[in-house]
């Protein structure tokens, strides 16, 4: 065996431990495109781009910026989800809808950035809180 077949080995049962610690569940969203009806409304129609495990874990503690109005609270998560073929980008809104936790159900994040790689073992993503 090469040094590339056991690093695709290694990867494997990596994700298959990454897989078993994703005791949460999450809807991952696209918001999609504003339509205005016939009536005037606006109606937004979100896109659904995943729906299942994930790991939800604190990145850092909350920071606190002024604005004019009011301040403003930012959390940082990182969520895994399997490793797969999901369509990310930033601005995706991502819901846990099922945690173990119960003060993580219906938090809803915005998706910052997220990993990439060949041998990574779960699709981590960096998302944002704001509480005002």
């Amino acid at each position: 065996m090469d040094v590339a077949d056991a690093a695709d080995q290694t990867a494997v049962a990596g994700r298959a431990m990454a897989e078993a610690l994703m005791r949460d569940t999450c809807l991952i969203e696209d918001l999609g495109v504003v339509t205005t009806t016939g009536d005037g409304q606006d109606l937004t129609v979100p896109v659904v781009v995943y729906d299942g495990r994930c790991r939800v874990k604190p990145a850092s503690t909350a920071v606190t910026t002024p604005s004019v109005n009011a301040a403003a609270q930012t959390w940082q998560y990182k969520v895994s989800i399997p490793f797969g073929d999901v369509q990310l980008r930033t601005g995706l809104r991502v819901t846990v809808t099922a945690s173990q936790d119960p003060t993580l159900v219906g938090l809803r994040l915005t998706l910052r950035n997220f990993d990439r790689g060949t041998h990574i073992t779960a699709r981590r993503m960096w998302c944002t809180e704001v509480s005002r």
